[in-house]
């Protein structure tokens, strides 16, 4: 090998040392920089985009588009609605002839009259500690995405103790991949939640005796543009196309 092709060689390696000591250098500066004047912004949390009223209306128009079309014949089924803010699913179930529907909110005053057999009874309580004997439902559409649910462990199992053998239904989730707060007290997400990914929700439900059928996600898109307005489309354009919801379709098998 000539010596001169040697001398080549070492300010080629030289040369590339430079350069990844710039890229690391530069690289360290943007972090250093981040929430900085100049520098990168930072990811914003969902709930600091959003009010609790707004969250819930997003996750209302969710469930509507997907699970809404998924639900089965109710006629003369048992169902119950479990979640935060206005029960619009247990009308609907009454509306599909249900033989009897249930609006079980978490937190909060009750948006429906109690004791209205014409749009389905409501009451009130903790998803984690379901107030009904085991199997008396033959359908759940539970929309456990709420600073309310603490441990969606606990209500998954509620939710299994309480559906009839054969019976089916969904829960939904905040996605487990999406921008919510890591501190304080303002969360979307629960504390008590110890769900990482999605594997860990077929382990949630095979330890409540349910079997998964169907997984779905919902991301902030298009078609909740009609949502905003004024101030607040700077706030969709922020998160636009950020992970909002997972919903978990489920039945419980017969027993042999």
């Amino acid at each position: 090998m000539s010596e001169s092709f040697e001398d080549f060689l070492k300010k080629v390696m030289a040369g590339t040392g430079r350069l990844v000591e710039k890229i690391i250098g530069e690289a360290h500066k943007a972090k250093v920089s981040v929430g900085t004047r100049g520098g990168l912004k930072p990811i914003l949390s969902l709930e600091s985009q959003f009010t609790p009223a707004k969250l819930r209306e997003m996750i209302a128009a969710a469930t509507e588009r997907i699970c809404v079309p998924a639900i089965p014949e109710m006629k003369g089924q048992s169902a119950l609605e479990i979640g935060d803010g206005p029960s619009f699913l247990a009308p609907r179930f009454m509306s599909m002839q249900a033989r009897m529907a249930l609006g079980f909110e978490i937190g909060g005053t009750p948006s429906l009259r109690q004791g209205d057999s014409t749009r389905g009874y409501v009451t009130r309580g903790h998803a984690s500690a379901l107030p009904f004997e085991k199997e008396l439902f033959d359908y759940i559409g539970a929309r456990l995405a709420t600073s309310l649910q603490g441990d969606v462990i606990k209500a998954v199992k509620e939710i299994g103790r309480v559906l009839s053998p054969g019976g089916q239904g969904f829960f939904a989730d905040f996605h487990p991949f999406g921008l919510y707060a890591k501190k304080g007290t303002e969360r979307m997400r629960a504390v008590e939640s110890t769900v990482r990914g999605m594997e860990d929700y077929y382990k949630v439900c095979r330890s409540a005796g349910l079997r998964i059928v169907d997984l779905r996600e919902a991301f902030i898109d298009e078609t909740f543009r009609s949502l905003f307005a004024g101030e607040e489309i700077q706030a969709y354009r922020n998160v636009k196309g950020s992970p909002l919801l997972i919903f978990v379709f489920f039945f419980k098998p017969k027993g042999k």
